[in-house]
């Protein structure tokens, strides 16, 4: 879903999730792509593609728990697939560095259908605390260009029935005219029974 003011701008970009849909999860790996509604919100975000990950991904010690990303897309899903998987050591072009969140670090390597992933190195569970990692948020891009923002949630923590607002560091600058989160929510809600996952205080920024 999209809110948007009377104007048409958006100002939250997010999904509800059933509580239900907790239960009974695939032991594989799941993709979903979510469409975005048509002709709301200008258009700039445009679709969800959500992955259960029931054994974690690298690093191992880090994100080897079972958790769901949620990646918030601005290029439409038949662009997406066409990203190329890359292994590392491979290094995707970075966007310019006024573009890029203070204290993050691109990961080696590049993920096919979903782009290369940037995260804050000041979360806690990377060195030197390596905290329980239950939630983050990941900048995703590709060839130079930032293309999606992700949401990054453990099965526990939303087990939790967690009601919590987080911000989202911001860049020097921005590429394309848009609206970008200030921060993202986690939350719960008992009626209906289902968790909602956005970015939210979505905030215009002229491209540079």
């Amino acid at each position: 879903w999209i809110k948007a003011d009377k104007a048409g701008n958006p100002l939250e970009v997010g999904i509800n999730l059933s509580a239900n849909a907790l239960n009974g999860l695939p032991d594989h790996m799941s993709h979903f792509v979510l469409e975005l509604p048509e002709n709301k919100g200008m258009n700039f975000y445009n679709h969800v593609l959500i992955d259960w990950n029931p054994a974690g991904h690298e690093p191992p010690g880090i994100y080897d728990l079972p958790h769901i990303d949620f990646h918030f897309y601005t290029i439409s899903s038949d662009e997406r697939m066409t990203i190329p998987p890359m292994d590392p050591p491979y290094m995707d072009p970075a966007p310019a560095g006024q573009y890029l969140p203070p204290m993050h670090m691109q990961l080696p390597g590049l993920v096919s259908a979903m782009g290369a992933h940037w995260v804050n190195m000041l979360s806690p569970e990377l060195p030197p605390t390596f905290e329980t990692f239950t939630q983050t948020f990941i900048w995703g891009s590709y060839q130079g260009e930032f293309i999606f923002w992700e949401p990054m949630v453990t099965r526990d923590y939303l087990l939790t029935n967690p009601d919590q607002v987080f911000p989202v560091p911001q860049p020097a600058a921005y590429q394309w005219d848009g609206w970008y989160p200030l921060n993202y929510k986690i939350s719960y809600s008992g009626n209906p029974n289902e968790y909602t996952i956005a970015l939210t205080d979505l905030t215009w920024h002229e491209g540079q």
